[in-house]
């Protein structure tokens, strides 16, 4: 590099010069050069969108859907979202508290500008989405991990967000149904976690991109708890839910006197969501849900079919997942450097995992699982994840 390069260079914000890319774009980026390379490594459906979906959303464009939307959302879309948050909170959601954005992270990304000051403390329980440590960062907040074990089923506990508080803290990201662990807050878990937020005065922002796949017991909402809906933002997306991932289109809701301000932070940074994609959702969200629930049926035998290989082999150890499409087997007895593990299975067998230790400290000696190819494939899968075991014996 020359000297005025490196120059211009020393101009570029430290804060997005520390930043780094993921181990899981890296591993991906390796896995898509090898021939016969299972991936388990991404999490994205390998559904398509349904045609109806699709159709829908290209006869609004041949009928002149292709201008900008109102930087809030489009309006029919807001006005059915409206009435879909409010009947499955049991709450009044009106339009004006809602948002759509460019996915789920656009509405984190927009709320953590909304809120933080330079300096403001955002708890993340690990094991987390990578990118939540990157937006709060490039928002200027500081990034406070909150560990969790394996033991509890990486359950953020009462007395582990107490320990973790402190008179800096301003947020909390909630992850439930939880990427990378499959877990699920059960509701006296939320009850407690709720008495401790309310009396900090915290503000949450309740990630729940995977609530329509929760296979054991049912979802729950921190929002729903008494006090909360004042306190929490909730973030949802079409991504997973209607294998839209492509579409980039996401939603948030919360209190009155907050989005607003997420509303303006959308305006400035994206202007509005793309209106096809809009369409696309209003129509994901309106026509028969049979498809949606078949997928995720498709996901639950899936995750089932994962986790009763993983208990037959010596050295794994592995929590059935309550939802998403994730397993999260702990791996520590074969080798504590979940990356070193990644890495040789990719290699030695053409099987992609994620490395525990991308999603916090919490997560090293554990790698991610997704089920995210057909079944034969899992199978497959397995069958090289199996052999590679016995030969570390």
């Amino acid at each position: 590099m020359s000297s005025d390069q490196s120059r211009m260079e020393n101009k570029i914000c430290s804060r997005i010069k520390a930043l780094k890319f993921s181990v899981i774009r890296e591993m991906s980026q390796r896995a898509a050069q090898m021939s016969d390379c299972i991936s388990l490594g991404i999490g994205e459906p390998d559904f398509d969108t349904p045609q109806e979906v699709i159709q829908k959303a290209m006869q609004d464009v041949q009928n002149g859907f292709t201008h900008y939307a109102p930087a809030q959302g489009d309006p029919e879309l807001l006005q059915t979202l409206s009435g879909k948050f409010s009947a499955e909170t049991g709450m009044d959601i009106p339009v004006s508290n809602i948002v759509v954005t460019p996915g789920g992270m656009g509405a984190l990304s927009a709320a953590l500008q909304a809120v933080l000051e330079p300096g403001d403390e955002v708890l993340i329980p690990e094991p987390y989405f990578p990118a939540y440590k990157a937006h709060v960062i490039m928002a200027g907040g500081q990034v406070v991990p909150v560990p969790t074990t394996f033991d509890t089923g990486f359950t953020l506990r009462a007395e582990d967000l107490k320990r973790a508080v402190s008179p800096r803290t301003k947020v909390l990201i909630l992850n439930s149904p939880n990427n990378p662990s499959g877990n699920v807050l059960d509701g006296q878990t939320l009850d407690e976690l709720a008495e401790i937020i309310r009396d900090r005065e915290l503000i949450v922002l309740s990630d729940e991109v995977y609530d329509r796949m929760v296979f054991d017991g049912r979802f729950e909402s921190i929002v729903t708890r008494p006090g909360m809906a004042e306190q929490t933002l909730v973030i949802k997306s079409c991504s997973k839910t209607f294998a839209m991932t492509g579409w980039r289109v996401g939603f948030a809701f919360g209190p009155g006197w907050l989005m607003p301000q997420v509303i303006k932070v959308v305006n400035y940074a994206t202007t509005c969501v793309n209106t096809p994609g809009q369409r696309a959702a209003l129509a994901a969200l309106t026509m028969d849900q049979e498809p949606f629930t078949a997928m995720s049926r498709s996901f639950q035998g899936r995750v089932e079919l994962l986790w009763n290989r993983l208990q037959s082999m010596p050295g794994i150890r592995c929590h059935r997942p309550a939802g998403s499409f994730y397993l999260f087997p702990d791996i520590s007895s074969l080798n504590t450097d979940s990356t070193a593990f990644a890495l040789s299975l990719l290699e030695k067998e053409g099987v992609l995992v994620i490395p525990g230790s991308a999603f916090g400290q919490s997560g090293e000696g554990c790698v991610r699982i997704a089920g995210t190819v057909g079944e034969e494939r899992l199978e497959e899968a397995m069958h090289r994840l199996q052999r590679y075991v016995a030969n570390m014996a």
